[in-house]
């Protein structure tokens, strides 16, 4: 039996200075619309399929299959972490996510509502509070990290908060979950 040890910085996942999920209630609200429109959609496709070759068909079995795709976008995103380690900050799940590694930070500045990577080479990288639970440890854990950043006591640029994600995608599921339900009462009367 043999044990290898990696040194750090080569981008294997290390102790997290930080850890953070989506706040409670977007994730048991994105959780409630996957569920409910994953329920609709399949209601809706076998209803479909049971009568193909009345008019009207066609269109309301294909439907689902967008909403299908914005309810499991919503839920995946909404599953995602952020993460803070001695290599950098990445966003994702377990098995893929995307990383910017301290090599490429030029500079991260933390606001009240926000933190910004800049990258020697690219666009800069907004992380909102209104996306995380726990933004408040999120100083500490970049500290913990050996990440250096500048606190500015003030409000995010504009352009930063158009980056949040949050209420968008949120307005975004309840959108979907009442195009799901229309779409089903539609196909419920055009078939009955």
């Amino acid at each position: 039996m043999s044990a290898v040890d990696a040194p750090p910085g080569i981008a294997l996942p290390g102790r997290a200075a930080g850890e953070f999920r989506a706040r409670p209630r977007p994730r048991r609200l994105a959780k409630v619309c996957f569920y409910y429109v994953a329920l609709m959609c399949g209601l809706l496709i076998t209803d479909t399929l049971r009568h193909w070759d009345q008019y009207g068909a066609s269109p309301l079995l294909a439907l689902p299959i967008g909403f299908g795709g914005v309810a499991l976008m919503g839920y995946l995103v909404r599953l995602a972490r952020l993460r803070v380690d001695r290599d950098g900050v990445r966003w994702g799940w377990e098995m893929t996510g995307f990383r910017m590694g301290t090599d490429r930070i030029e500079k991260v500045v933390l606001y009240d509502d926000a933190a910004a990577f800049t990258p020697k080479k690219g666009s800069t990288w907004f992380v909102s509070r209104r996306d995380w639970g726990d933004f408040d440890d999120f100083a500490v854990a970049l500290r913990d990290s050996d990440i250096t950043f500048e606190r500015e006591k003030a409000r995010a640029p504009f352009a930063a908060r158009l980056q949040s994600y949050g209420l968008a995608l949120d307005l975004m599921l309840i959108i979907d979950v009442i195009a799901v339900t229309v779409t089903l009462g539609i196909a419920m009367v055009l078939f009955h």
